[in-house]
């Protein structure tokens, strides 16, 4: 009998967990290792879209993350305390035509779950030191209870976030650059006369802009691109209990090729951009999961243009939405909500930007 391929997953956020779970459904020997001594207990990626919850719907994982999120229409833009336009996903053609609200913690809770079921463990604590790699094999070395291992694999997926040891490994430069300046975020409970099935984005003229999104009962995720978000809100929201708060800088960066040989690149390892469109988790999986997809059917170069190509379309969108959000020109903070709103009642617009969004393009090589 023919023993199945080893593949080693460095880093266990969602992106990691979902390649492991994947790699494991597609008749690998996976092992997953993770430098922390335990899971993300914040919620840093919120959104969960519908090409997420279509590629995990296939290993059971959907309807648990549909069951402990919030389901969202879309998402409303408010300017000068008017609606002006909406992103609305019911008019997409598609089984999950919604947003699922949802801590990143949450999310990465289930897919841990899915893998204990499947005896994948999850190794925290282990820290990969070095690796290289030859026509055959992957050699790693790693640091775990203060022993050195070393150990062989046929191949190696980094999904270790933006400062990746498997990314440094290759030797590849991460191009691009940071935003000039620091956003904040808190997830707060809302009293207030405030949607639970619609996120909102409000743009006036002269002020940050301020995004909210439901992820739990009452309770709702805030982004701003000022370091003040709780003094943004409106006084009629009512705010309540702050359940965590942070600031963080954005950049915008993907690397020069996914990676080579036997060696791969997913998520915020080979590209990081602006949070505008909530598409940073989203994409990483779908990264995570086509990965596993290709590399059965020995196609993983073609897997790994397509990816490429993917990430840096949706690098440069939200860029631009980015930009287009937090320009401060009054004209364009003013007029541009607005022209956008007409924009989006012209129903194959609005179909192609929700589309674009819920992450339902350049869906194959």
């Amino acid at each position: 009998m023919v023993k199945p391929e080893r593949v080693l997953v460095v880093g266990a956020g969602p992106v990691g967990l979902a390649a492991a779970l994947a790699l494991h459904h597609s008749g690998f020997d996976v092992r997953i290792v993770d430098q922390s001594s335990g899971p993300s207990r914040e919620s840093r990626a919120v959104a969960v879209n519908a090409r997420t919850l279509d590629l995990l719907d296939h290993f059971g994982v959907a309807a648990d993350l549909i069951d402990a999120g919030v389901a969202l229409n879309g998402v409303s833009v408010v300017s000068q305390g008017t609606p002006v336009a909406q992103v609305d996903m019911r008019r997409l053609d598609h089984a999950f035509n919604f947003m699922l609200g949802l801590p990143q913690s949450s999310t990465e809770a289930i897919l841990a779950d899915h893998l204990a079921m499947d005896e994948v463990a999850i190794e925290r604590g282990v820290r990969v030191l070095e690796l290289y790699q030859d026509a055959s094999r992957v050699h790693v070395a790693f640091r775990a209870d203060h022993d050195r291992q070393e150990e062989v694999f046929d191949w190696v997926i980094g999904a270790d976030g933006a400062h990746s040891t498997v990314r440094s490994a290759l030797a590849l430069d991460f191009e691009g650059a940071a935003y000039p300046f620091s956003w904040s975020l808190a997830d707060v409970e809302i009293d207030g006369a405030v949607s639970m099935e619609w996120g909102e984005l409000r743009l006036d003229p002269g002020r940050p802009i301020l995004f909210r999104i439901p992820i739990a009962s009452g309770r709702h995720r805030l982004i701003s691109n000022d370091p003040n978000v709780l003094d943004l809100c409106p006084r009629s929201w009512h705010l309540g209990a702050l359940h965590w708060t942070s600031d963080f800088t954005v950049s915008h960066r993907h690397v020069p090729r996914q990676g080579s040989g036997r060696v791969w690149l997913a998520g915020d390892a080979a590209h990081i951009h602006s949070p505008a469109g909530g598409r940073g988790m989203n994409l990483g999986i779908e990264d995570a999961v086509t990965f596993a997809r290709f590399l059965r059917a020995g196609r993983v170069d073609d897997w790994a243009r397509w990816r490429w190509r993917k990430a840096a379309t949706v690098v440069k969108e939200s860029d631009r939405l980015q930009k287009f959000a937090t320009a401060r020109n009054p004209l364009v903070r003013t007029l541009g909500p607005r022209l956008a709103g007409i924009a989006l009642k012209v129903p194959p617009i609005h179909r192609r930007f929700a589309a674009r969004n819920a992450g339902l393009f350049d869906l194959k090589p």
